[in-house]
């Protein structure tokens, strides 16, 4: 009966050059792993919450809410529906555009309140904004970043008046009884309307205290749903020259 040789095992706890290559790839895998974390938390960076009572915030003459220094150049004018998909799929633009240009104090951002999908609800939660801002001047804008998380997480319904008025710290039916007379959200769909907007979302802009008008870059006129990022960038950057 043939015997079996036996295989020799390799010895690598006496091979100074196996445990130096075990160390090597630990080390590697190691730098990987930090430069992933860092990339991570740097794209977590630019979707944190705006601290809006940090910014300077005015009303137009016809009551219009808006964020920046009265002093800049350009104003971009969004028209937007708490309620509508494609507005809260912008929302993340708009607030680069806060962070980029609003903060730095190139450019002003007006909301205008426009219901379209989100239909008699959005009227209502724009006139329980319109008055948490008259109990608490600067809670509009509060209020206006409270409604998209809402609507962006599936709580954008008819118990979001009462949810609102408890993340403001303000008294439901206080707000409620101030409704019935919070009318800025008509007058930004009169506005809307003679501007020619019938659909959100909607951008304009106005160049100092000029006429709002549509965008228009690079023979282009953007008269209809979003302007890209890049496209609002230029015109800031132009108004700045």
């Amino acid at each position: 009966m043939a015997t079996q040789k036996a295989i020799p095992r390799a010895n690598t706890a006496g091979n100074p050059r196996q445990g130096l290559l075990v160390i090597a790839v630990v080390a590697v895998a190691a730098v990987v792993l930090a430069g992933a974390v860092i990339l991570l938390s740097g794209t977590g960076e630019t979707s944190a919450t705006l601290d809006y009572a940090s910014l300077p915030q005015f009303r137009g003459t016809d009551g219009a809410f808006i964020l920046g220094d009265p002093d800049a150049p350009v104003t971009i004018i969004e028209f937007a529906d708490f309620g509508c998909p494609h507005c809260q799929t912008y929302h993340v633009t708009t607030q680069q555009f806060i962070k980029d240009y609003v903060v730095t104090g190139q450019a002003n951002f007006e909301y205008r309140n426009f219901p379209t999908a989100g239909g008699d609800l959005t009227r209502f939660t724009a006139q329980l904004a319109e008055c948490a801002d008259m109990q608490r001047p600067g809670a509009f804008w509060q209020a206006y970043d409270l409604l998209y998380d809402y609507a962006m997480t599936g709580r954008y319904n008819r118990d979001v008046g009462r949810l609102l008025a408890q993340d403001l710290n303000m008294e439901y039916s206080t707000l409620l009884t101030c409704s019935s007379e919070a009318t800025q959200w008509q007058t930004d769909v009169n506005f809307g309307r003679s501007s020619g907007i019938s659909g959100t979302p909607a951008v304009m802009v106005r160049y100092g205290d000029g006429p709002a008008q549509f965008i228009n870059v690079g023979g282009r006129t953007y008269d209809q749903g979003s302007v890209p990022a890049n496209v609002l960038a230029e015109v800031v950057v132009n108004a700045n020259q």
